[in-house]
């Protein structure tokens, strides 16, 4: 059996004999506090979970060398050159802790820890072992920390933002609009419930026919005041499949024109029933409002790599490359040019992870494993974004932990803030490579959700020094505390220099 010291005291009537200026030569007997975590099998050398027997009164306690340690924890088949070589022993630091992909990957991992505890180093550790392995990832960067990654196996993209000159090589992207649903661009434009959002519903559904159906269109636009209602509920019958999913090209441009031609009776009058009606000038009294938002919103420069995604590589695209390149193996997405107005930043990521998702559910990664690396995953889970009428949930990292795993898409998510990660979401975790936690409700979100962890093992987290952490999941024999290989190309997350700056 395996277990941890977490206590040693004297006896009150033994207190005495340890003080320096006590003559008598007698021998104090200190009492331990073991905490058991696994058992051996002697025959297969694997550990067994739990502790099957517990140990016999007086039996003989030894202090574990290091390489029994690193025999239970390194237990399996997996070669030494698979492995994924993430750490040492804090105590022992010439011996190294590997783990296998599957071990630490293969259940989804969660990497968390307080500022300036060692979570980004960890996480670009990691993209440096997966990328040694032969393996494929894609690493959302949330603050560009990241870019010091400049091995020829990284292949970095920038989700907003353009070119500052002729000489800038940087590689920016777009999500093209078209790409988003119908709520992703009603918690962009924002339109009110009453007049404004049956408008803009009935406004993207006309363009998209005027695009599938170029005869209907007149200017680009589908003209409804006095015109044969017929001719377009068909075409809407016909092209019901291409309505309904994301991905059908319109004209955006157009859009605050169509929502002024929306504006009209359901039915003419008379011989004219067949027709729409004329004009409803109330209506469009209303919906002005929302024609200035959108002009206002497709001019702003903040949402251009979704509004205005010529010149720039459309990140599905990108995407496809990436996997298609045997030759690429991380593929790092800088959000840090992406603006949090208007919720962009949070709209625009959970439709990359929505695309990965649709990728995964094709099959698309059976054949080659895909590792979603989420920095700052506390921005984009667990959060409704938009006013109560135009509310959307960014649920599709989520979903990746929930149901990515057998389709062999698996995610590593990076937080400082436990508590803000949804709680069936950590729960789907099979790995938690724990650092500092200082915050009492984070240290308890993190004790229920992996159940090796208990209150004594989490006492440690607030001691924990810069890149030490606790490993401890489904995968791992027992909790594990390690110190974290510095990784070749360290994240560039240093603090100011206030003494070297000032004065």
């Amino acid at each position: 059996m395996l277990g941890r010291l977490i206590e040693t005291r004297l006896p009150e009537r033994d207190r005495l004999t340890v003080e320096p200026s006590h003559d008598h030569d007698s021998t104090p007997n200190p009492l331990g506090v073991v905490q058991l975590l696994t058992a051996i099998d002697l025959e297969t050398g694997h550990p067994l979970r739990g502790v099957p027997i517990s140990p016999r009164i007086g039996q003989h306690v030894f202090s574990a060398h290091p390489l029994v340690v690193k025999q239970v924890v390194e237990s399996g088949a997996t070669p030494d050159a698979k492995r994924i070589q993430l750490a040492t022993f804090p105590h022992a630091t010439d011996t190294a802790v590997s783990l296998s992909p599957s071990q630490l990957l293969g259940r989804h991992c969660a990497i968390l820890g307080a500022t300036g505890g060692g979570k980004s180093w960890t996480l670009a550790r990691l993209t440096e072992e997966i990328a040694r392995l032969g393996g494929k990832a894609i690493l959302f960067d949330a603050t560009g920390e990241f870019r010091t990654q400049t091995s020829v196996a990284v292949t970095h993209a920038y989700l907003g933002g353009r070119k500052e000159g002729p000489h800038d090589v940087r590689r920016f992207l777009s999500f093209p609009y078209w790409d988003l649903t119908e709520s992703d661009l009603f918690v962009l434009l924002r339109p009110s419930p009453g007049v404004q959002a049956p408008k803009l519903k009935e406004a993207l559904r006309s363009l998209k026919i005027a695009h599938l159906a170029p005869a209907l269109a007149n200017g680009g636009l589908i003209r409804k005041a006095g015109n044969p209602r017929q001719p377009f509920e068909a075409a809407c019958i016909q092209q019901a499949v291409a309505l309904t999913r994301p991905g059908t090209f319109f004209d955006i441009a157009q859009l605050s024109r169509q929502i002024w031609e929306e504006c009209v009776y359901p039915s003419g009058f008379n011989a004219q029933a067949a027709n729409w009606g004329g004009a409803t000038p109330n209506e469009q009294s209303a919906c002005v409002t929302l024609m200035s938002r959108i002009e206002s919103e497709l001019a702003s420069p903040n949402l251009e790599c979704l509004f205005s995604p010529d010149g720039l590589d459309p990140l599905p695209g990108v995407v496809e490359e990436f996997l298609a390149d045997a030759d690429q193996r991380i593929l790092r997405i800088s959000l840090e040019f992406l603006s949090f107005e208007h919720n962009a930043r949070e709209v625009a990521a959970n439709a990359v992870g929505r695309y990965l998702l649709s990728l995964a559910r094709q099959g698309r990664f059976l054949d080659m494993p895909v590792v979603v690396l989420l920095d700052e995953a506390h921005q984009f889970l667990d959060k409704s974004v938009g006013d109560e009428f135009t509310k959307a949930d960014l649920d599709a990292f989520g979903l990746i932990a929930k149901e990515g795993r057998k389709y062999s898409l698996t995610c590593v998510l990076a937080t400082q803030r436990p508590r803000d990660i949804p709680e069936d979401v950590l729960s789907q975790m099979g790995m938690f490579i724990v650092h500092r936690l200082i915050n009492e409700r984070d240290r308890i979100v993190v004790e229920k959700a992996c159940g090796d962890l208990d209150a004594s093992a989490a006492s440690f987290l607030p001691t924990l020094g810069q890149g030490e952490a606790m490993v401890v999941g489904v995968s791992a024999p027992m909790p594990l505390p390690v110190t974290v290989h510095k990784p070749a190309r360290p994240p560039s997350s240093r603090s100011a220099d206030f003494e070297g700056l000032w004065g």
